[in-house]
């Protein structure tokens, strides 16, 4: 059962609607998607994560307002009945709210102020060499993980987008935090030593941010990686100095997937939602953008296309030369009707 939860500043007001996901006549979870105004999706999205595991997916609300989405689950037996009513089945079993004209973080928009990068996997294919970095310290300080040697799946789905704690926690639950702790300052340190030779730039992104500043669109960049790392990087691809604002997520609240570091770089910014779009390639990422209410472009250097757009991704490119989006970037793109 879907349940649709909308909550908009300044006052939270609550609609409830329902799906069957199976044909069952007594399915035995709720699919809940809540969609709230920032204001209030802070609370919200923690309350929710307390409860069940959270999927953000795409969201909206009335014209005009941002607003977010995520998806938890609750057993029925904790809904009275008549709470809800019947929207219809949906081909994955997620009700993803849509509509051509209900809310901010849906389209591109009108008007584009602000593009939010991420920075491992998207300004460059770093997260190959994350991968390798993982790969040595893992068969160096723990030996005898079942894991070993890391494959790039098994990278991709426990470590890619998350911050190195969250990842360790997942794949270490036995370890101490003072050794979790020694192995992200050696996953720093390994990454470094890839980095100052193979660390580029995905091709065409100069270009990019070029013709962005000379639009005067803002930019910010919301990352995962910790702060020592972040300015590494960003040297290390000769960007100092491109971004109006850095935002690593140990500045904020949560980390991806959480909205909270897209939701503290639209404030840096200045900017709200609708007037801004992020640039991810990791399933965390896209999770993080779209709970903020942002449009999402997702970028293949480590999941599929398939896998992004599966997440809300509303566009996705291999690198910074692809045509829709520099058509999407230009600020006359508003007169060519066709653009995806």
């Amino acid at each position: 059962v879907a349940v649709c939860i909308l909550a908009l500043a300044p006052q939270p007001c609550l609609s409830l609607a329902a799906s069957p996901t199976q044909s069952s006549a007594k399915p035995r979870a709720v699919h809940v998607h809540a969609a709230f105004a920032p204001t209030h999706q802070g609370a919200l999205y923690n309350a929710f994560h307390s409860a069940a595991v959270s999927r953000p997916q795409r969201g909206g609300g009335p014209a005009g307002v941002a607003c977010c989405a995520t998806r938890v689950s609750w057993p029925t037996s904790a809904l009275r009945p008549g709470s809800v009513k019947p929207l219809g089945r949906t081909r994955t079993g997620v009700q993803v709210l849509s509509g051509p004209a209900d809310g901010a973080g849906r389209e591109f928009p009108e008007k584009l102020a602000g593009v939010l990068f991420d920075m491992d996997g998207t300004l460059s294919d770093s997260e190959s060499l994350h991968w390798g970095a993982y790969r040595r310290v893992f068969a160096r300080m723990v030996p005898d993980c079942k894991a070993n040697p890391i494959s790039r799946e098994f990278y991709n789905a426990n470590m890619g987008g998350k911050t190195k704690m969250n990842a360790l926690a997942e794949v270490l639950p036995d370890a101490s935090d003072d050794f979790k702790k020694q192995i992200c300052t050696a996953l720093e340190d390994e990454f470094n030593i890839l980095a100052k030779t193979d660390l580029t730039p995905l091709p065409g992104l100069t270009a990019l941010l070029d013709s962005l500043k000379g639009g005067g669109v803002r930019m910010a960049l919301v990352t995962n990686a910790p702060p020592s790392e972040m300015t590494f990087g960003i040297s290390c691809l000769g960007l100092v100095g491109r971004f109006e604002a850095l935002v690593p997520s140990a500045e904020c609240s949560h980390g991806k997937p959480h909205p909270a570091p897209y939701i503290e770089g639209l404030r840096r910014l200045g900017l709200e939602p609708g007037e801004a779009i992020a640039v991810e390639d990791s399933l965390a990422g896209v999770q993080s953008a779209v709970a903020a209410g942002l449009f999402t472009v997702g970028v293949t250097t480590s999941r599929s296309a398939g896998e992004l757009e599966a997440e809300g991704a509303g566009l996705i490119i291999a690198d910074f030369t692809d045509k829709h989006l520099l058509r999407l970037c230009d600020p006359d793109y508003t007169a060519n009707p066709e653009i995806l």
